[in-house]
């Protein structure tokens, strides 16, 4: 169902295609462990059962109606306090993959993807080191596309949002595209700085008053930045100097 392409330079030209499996991340690392593969593999499944997101969660995507596979990449060139970079360059593919649908898709810190101020995409990315440098960086994305019923009203999918209904291999052609493309401008060594303007140009809330959860409290606030090592830095009606969060450490409460 899911073919390799050759519309790509790096990812997608070998791809693994399992109709059930734990977690294709799960899968992903244990092929890096045996050494089988090159980088830009990608695993794909039509039904994940143990599927994580961020910070513990879990993922849940109902049985081939949605995109969920994990990509091996190895980017060594990457210096490890640069690692956000990556975290940036696949949550901006998927935006402008998605974003060539509905116009209204933002990317929300880190890198959940949202249209019309729902979510759509989930990322979660696992990397691994080699002394002082990367050896692989496996980037778990699912993105729901055709399923039309969630259990959360914070949810969407690219059907909803069109109203139209989708083949999974043609998007899954059309993202590994885009993902591809933005992979590429990582490694080129030069597209840095751009990489990270552009990430703030579609986050969510970055200069614009937005509310969050702050030691039990709802504040108004609003982005200023985001660092090099990936935290958010926020400026609070509450605080008098902008704060730096990491991951749980602030919540974004929904409108």
């Amino acid at each position: 169902m899911y073919n390799s392409t050759q519309d790509t330079l790096i990812i997608g030209k070998k791809v693994i295609y399992l109709p059930t499996c734990h977690s294709t991340n799960d899968i992903a690392a244990e092929i890096v462990h045996a050494g089988l593969f090159e980088e830009g593999t990608v695993v794909i499944t039509d039904n994940q059962v143990k599927g994580r997101g961020q910070r513990g969660t879990v993922w849940n995507a109902n049985a081939g109606e949605n995109l969920t596979f994990s990509v091996v990449l190895t980017p060594d060139f990457l210096p490890i306090p640069e690692q956000f970079l990556i975290s940036q360059v696949t949550a901006l593919a998927i935006r402008s993959y998605l974003g060539s649908y509905v116009a209204d898709t933002k990317v929300k810190w880190p890198n959940d993807i949202y249209m019309n101020n729902r979510k759509a995409v989930g990322v979660l990315i696992e990397n691994s080191l080699q002394g002082n440098r990367f050896a692989t960086s496996i980037v778990g994305i699912g993105v729901n596309i055709n399923q039309s019923v969630f259990e959360s009203d914070h949810a969407t999918s690219l059907a909803r949002e069109t109203d139209r209904r989708f083949s999974l291999a043609e998007e899954f052609r059309k993202l590994l595209k885009f993902l591809d493309a933005y992979y590429v401008r990582l490694r080129s060594g030069s597209q840095h700085d751009a990489i990270r303007a552009e990430y703030l140009n579609h986050l969510h809330g970055y200069r614009q008053e937005v509310r969050f959860l702050h030691k039990g409290n709802i504040t108004n606030g609003s982005v200023t930045n985001v660092t090099t090592l990936g935290k958010l830095r926020v400026r609070l009606a509450t605080e008098p100097e902008e704060l730096e969060f990491g991951l749980k450490e602030i919540e974004w409460v929904r409108d």
